[in-house]
């Protein structure tokens, strides 16, 4: 019973000072807690008007499909359940993913200073004085024991420690955003991949192709060689046919080698290790889309890494606030009861009870520059990532821009490689009818072939790249269209 009534009293005495704290955090101006630069940042933002739309910390909440939705453009299972297999093992995304969960711990952390601190503790001591000289005897002996609870808080009276978290806040606003990039990017990174991978075995098979027929070609002037007819003629294409024939198998073999390297670099996005056993997509897929002529700038607001920018500009702006709020005193509430006694047996009595309260204003004189320091640190932050939000924004424009621009010269290129492999294609069969006649030589024939092999082969490149620069368009607008 005891016990409890000094429960009570050291309750009660923990809300009285609580209210006066909150009375202390509640009598200052708004302007005084507030965020100090807040207009600084607005006009900032504003002399930046040129290279962002519009104020993107208003920008619209993302969904946590954004990253992937835009896969429909493609229409492919096979390519979807990469990307899927990719975001759930890839390495480098789960390390980013972990990043936004120390960033949400350092808010807790920076906000557990608002709230006041609590601890309490028991000691146990036993001590012996020596024996006088005066009296003889033994030396006396006793014990303490204490229970004690204390309390402290720093008042917030200026916003100093809301700035701090505000800041925290705002990382962990841009870590999020920063997951959200790499899971975007690691989309792109994988249909990009899983293209190069089909257009790389394509090169491989149109290599193969060649190179048997050249084969074929090399058996036919053998024949013509060991026939007799026009040994000299016949031996100059036969040595002609084997160079020829070498320089396919040697393209045959880099083609091997990069396709070889396509697989295991899809491996590696995949979270996979790097066997080279990854077979990818059976074929190129194929846009369902097409880009909507004016797209609006303002779909930039989605672009993870341009919010995160932001991010990053307002938590700069928080931490010089709070930096230059160090100048101004500080407010501490201390507080502690608890019970003391030289006998265990009287750890509950009321007569043990002992209790404390202070208060404390505390300002910084001369601290060797330190402060002034901090603030101009702070204030260099802000400039810097003032300076990559104008960047990034810049940046996205330009790679939205270039993306687009790419699809319509693809598109063109890729039309007028298709009327150079069907004419490259029917030359070969013109120039093979010839030579046979004797109409020709043997170096119009190997140019017919090579010329086909050529565009056949450049055609597989703009088909791939196509899709690729499609990838990366919609990861420059930040997700579909």
């Amino acid at each position: 019973m005891l016990r409890q009534r000094s429960s009570r009293i050291s309750l009660t005495r923990i809300a009285q000072l609580c209210c006066v704290g909150a009375f202390t955090w509640v009598v200052p101006g708004c302007a005084v807690r507030d965020t100090w630069g807040k207009a600084r940042k607005e006009g900032d933002l504003t002399a930046h008007e040129q290279s962002v739309p519009e104020k993107w910390s208003r920008g619209p909440k993302i969904p946590s499909k954004a990253a992937t939705g835009w896969l429909a453009d493609f229409g492919n299972g096979e390519l979807t359940r990469l990307v899927d297999e990719a975001i759930a093992k890839n390495p480098d995304l789960k390390a980013t993913a972990a990043r936004v969960t120390q960033a949400r711990a350092q808010v807790r952390i920076a906000g557990a200073d608002l709230w006041p601190q609590a601890a309490t503790d028991f000691n146990a001591r036993r001590n012996q004085s020596a024996s006088g000289q005066r009296f003889v005897g033994v030396g006396q002996r006793s014990n303490r024991f204490e229970l004690g609870l204390d309390v402290s808080w720093e008042v917030d009276f200026w916003g100093r420690i809301k700035d701090q978290r505000g800041a925290a806040v705002a990382d962990a606003e841009a870590a999020a955003e920063d997951l959200h990039a790499a899971k975007l990017s690691l989309a792109a990174n994988v249909v990009k991949g899983a293209v190069t991978l089909v257009e790389s075995k394509e090169q491989v098979r149109l290599a193969e192709d060649n190179v048997n027929s050249r084969r074929t070609h090399l058996q036919i002037v053998e024949r013509q060689l060991e026939r007799g007819l026009d040994s000299d003629r016949a031996a100059l294409d036969v040595s002609l046919s084997r160079a020829d024939l070498a320089r396919a198998e040697e393209s045959l073999a880099l083609r091997k080698r990069a396709s070889d390297e396509a697989r295991r670099v899809l491996e590696v996005l995949l979270g996979a290790y790097p066997g080279g056993k990854e077979t990818g997509l059976s074929a190129l897929p194929t846009v369902k889309l097409k880009v909507p002529a004016g797209i609006p700038s303002e779909v930039l607001l989605r672009r993870p890494d341009i919010r995160a920018a932001e991010r990053r500009l307002e938590a700069s702006l928080r931490e010089e606030s709070a930096a230059k709020k160090a100048f101004l005193p500080s407010f501490n509430l201390t507080g502690g009861t608890g019970l003391s006694t030289e006998d265990l047996s009287f750890l509950i009595d009321q007569g043990s009870v002992v209790w404390t309260v202070a208060g404390n204003v505390a300002q910084q004189i001369f601290q060797g520059g330190r402060i002034k320091a901090n603030v101009d640190l702070a204030r260099a932050r802000y400039e810097e990532a003032l300076a990559l939000y104008a960047s990034t924004a810049t940046t996205a424009f330009k790679e939205v821009e270039s993306a687009l621009s790419a699809e319509a010269y693809l598109l063109e290129q890729e039309a007028a490689l298709e009327r150079a492999s069907t004419e490259a294609a029917r030359s070969v069969q013109l120039a093979t009818g010839q030579y046979e006649r004797g109409l020709v030589d043997i170096l119009t024939l190997l140019d017919a072939q090579q010329r086909a092999f050529d565009a056949r082969s450049a055609l597989a490149v703009i088909k791939a790249q196509r899709l690729r620069n499609r990838a990366d368009l919609h990861l420059a607008l930040g997700g579909d269209f």
